[in-house]
């Protein structure tokens, strides 16, 4: 080996440590979803966030806004509460991915069966978590079949509700 692609190997070892500063240890990285479930500007508010229902195809994008989704409000449909404070964490221990789980208020679960006049059909596409004033997109989930309720009566449930978040080690 020549001194120079000994230098270019010195770089190529070196380079990335003094680019990148301090590595975070796994104990700092897996505090992040804790933190996020008890976070009180976005999953644990005073005021509940809550769980509404899709009835317009929309597509998953971490850019999606509120005003881009219609949303069930009526007919037994409407959006239903979270419980209020922190929301529940935990690892999973084959991916070491964190699993935020939606708790729903006290009693209530997220079904919704639908009730009152009823038009011909109302199909159901997936669910938004947002916040309690109803102006701010929080998470999505698409259904993989669409739900078609024709009737009153007709149940949709969306329990339990994760959000995961697969947390890569920093550099």
């Amino acid at each position: 080996m020549n001194w120079e692609t000994g230098l270019v190997l010195l770089a190529a070892i070196l380079l990335p440590v003094l680019v990148l500063g301090m590595l975070p240890m796994q104990a700092v990285r897996l505090r992040l979803g804790a933190l996020l479930a008890a976070d009180t500007m976005s999953l644990a508010p005073v005021l509940a966030n809550k769980l509404a229902v899709i009835v317009a195809p929309f597509t998953e994008a971490e850019t999606l806004q509120y005003s881009d989704l219609t949303l069930a409000s009526t007919n037994g449909l409407s959006p239903i509460a979270l419980a209020t404070g922190s929301q529940e964490v935990a690892i999973d221990p084959v991916s070491q991915a964190q699993i935020l789980t939606l708790v729903p208020g006290a009693g209530t679960g997220f079904r919704w069966v639908t009730s009152g006049t009823f038009p011909p059909s109302i199909t159901v596409y997936g669910f938004a978590l947002i916040d309690n004033a109803g102006a701010t997109l929080l998470g999505v989930v698409t259904l993989a079949t669409p739900i078609v309720l024709s009737a009153t009566g007709y149940q949709v449930e969306a329990d339990p509700q994760m959000m995961t978040f697969v947390l890569q080690p920093l550099s």
